[in-house]
This record gives structure tokens, C-alpha cells and sequence, in this order.
């Protein structure tokens, strides 16, 4: 699907379809040499109080199940991350790409009798996530899981405050603090790999530039200034004598043409 995705042989209908997207983006770093790559994109996720994910000590290891039934939902993904130090984190992804959460809380009818699809979708994977039929299924001991956080990733440029604050708000039944509820964008992750100049393998460097050109395709990297340099060019300067209490560029009938170039081929008048 990565290759497929990559040469432009996805359906037009599937192109913007979000567990593709999710496959394609996120698959990839479970066939890397190390654990390294994906622990600098899970380490730029920040949470509502401004503060980044950290680990403490390098990741070596992390199981991926993509789209676990889970009691109450369907998250993307699921990861176990276990670090050198011995520390062990449950980590849950949903990815948007152009839509919203698929569905909100439904506060006109009681909290018992609300079916899945009128509870907030992140609060029902939050809730989820610490059932023990969540833990048994990636055979996690629960006694020994450090930490449990839910990272949104998608396609806003700011954090979605309010969308967070919402879930975050519809959490049942669990303990849960704000801070382990974290975003990031997709923009983040060709970021990160941008600024990796150096790479373990040969393999290595091959999946992460295919994945960074996917990314570009797709439009999915933030602006990091024009491509060609800028030539400095003079002002123009115009001048006129009236006796015209007002002025309107009407009057001015000997205008000058303008020429101007956008892409460095292509010229024109204005």
C-alpha cells in the first residue's frame, strides 16, 4: 500500500481515506533498524499544558496492532513501548485527516443509557485503553505499566484546544489527567524526519526519504521558505502633478506594464 501510495496508484475515491493515510505514515517505522526514529516523532506530541512527551531513556522496543476491537471502539492504533530503563507505556493513536471525531458526547440523554455513538469518540477510547481486555490483549501486566497516554494526531495547524478539552471532559470511569492526552500534526512527522541527517541503515534512509516524499505529495509539511532565491529587484517610482483636490488612479492614463515571473519559467503582464 506504501509503494502503491507513493507512485499515485490509489484510487482517486481512497486518496484522502485516513486508515490508509494512517498505514502508510505510521507503518513504515515498525520495519526500521531501531526504535530511535519513532521515538523522536512520538517525543514532539505535546499535551494541553504545553508539555512535550518524553520517555527518559531510549525505546527499544514497541509491538504495533492496528485497529484493536476494543470494548467501546476501533482505535488506529495501539502501541507497547517499553524503554532501557524499564519503563512501560501503552500509547493509543486516533488520526484524523480531514475529518472530526466520528462522534460527540450526547449530554440530553443519561450517561448509562448512551450507546457508543452518542459518547465522544476519544473519551470512549481513553476509557478503553485502562480495561483489563485492553492490557490482556497486547499481554500487558497492568501492575507494571508506567504510564497509559492517547495522542490525537491530525491535520490542524494549532492545537485543537477545545476538541481536547472536550474528550478530556467525557472521560468515565477512569483515572485520567489532562496532561495524558496528547496531539500532534502530521506536518510534525516529515518535520522530524527532516531534521534526521544521519541513519543506521541503508534501509533506513530509503523508507524515511520514500516517506517524507509521500508526506510532500500529500501537502503535509510546513512552510520552510521559498525554493529558488529571491532576486532583489529596484522599486518603481511614480510621479504626478495635479490640482485635483482628490486623486483617482483613473487619471492616470499612461500606466506602466509590469512584468512579472512565478515559478521561474512562466512570465506575463499586469
Amino acid at each position: 500500500m506504501f509503494a502503491a501510495e507513493l507512485n499515485g496508484k490509489i484510487p482517486s475515491a481512497l486518496q484522502n481515506y485516513e486508515d490508509i493515510l494512517t498505514s502508510s505514515v505510521i507503518g513504515p517505522f515498525q520495519y526500521l533498524s531501531s526504535h530511535t526514529y519513532f521515538q523522536k516523532v512520538l517525543e514532539t506530541c505535546v499535551n494541553i499544558s504545553g508539555q512535550q512527551m518524553t520517555f527518559g531513556s531510549p525505546i527499544n522496543e514497541c509491538r504495533f496492532v492496528f485497529w484493536p476491537k476494543l470494548e467501546n471502539s476501533e482505535p488506529d492504533l495501539l502501541i507497547k513501548v517499553k524503554t532501557e530503563s524499564g519503563s512501560e507505556i501503552l500509547i493509543c493513536i486516533e488520526a484524523k485527516y480531514w475529518s472530526d471525531k466520528s462522534s460527540h458526547e450526547d449530554q440530553l440523554t443519561d450517561i448509562h443509557e448512551r450507546t457508543s455513538g452518542q459518547r465522544d469518540q476519544l473519551a470512549r477510547e481513553i476509557e478503553d485503553i485502562h480495561k483489563n481486555n485492553c492490557m490482556r490483549y497486547l499481554n500487558i501486566d497492568k501492575n507494571k505499566m508506567n504510564n497509559v497516554v492517547l495522542i490525537y494526531l491530525t491535520n490542524h495547524t494549532s492545537f485543537p484546544r477545545e476538541e481536547v478539552l472536550e474528550s478530556i471532559l467525557h472521560v468515565n470511569g477512569v483515572q485520567f489527567r489532562k496532561e495524558q492526552l496528547y496531539w500532534v500534526t502530521w506536518r510534525e512527522i516529515h518535520n522530524s524526519i527532516s531534521k534526521i541527517k544521519s541513519f543506521l541503515t541503508v534501509q533506513d534512509s530509503k523508507l524515511l526519504n520514500d516517506l517524507k516524499t509521500l508526506l510532500e505529495k500529500k501537502g503535509l509539511q510546513s512552510f520552510n521558505g521559498f525554493l529558488h532565491n529571491i532576486e532583489r529587484v529596484s522599486g518603481i517610482i511614480d510621479t504626478y502633478n495635479t490640482t485635483l483636490a482628490s486623486y483617482s488612479w483613473t487619471y492616470q492614463r499612461d500606466t506602466r506594464k509590469l512584468n512579472w515571473y512565478y515559478g521561474g519559467n512562466q512570465s506575463g503582464e499586469k
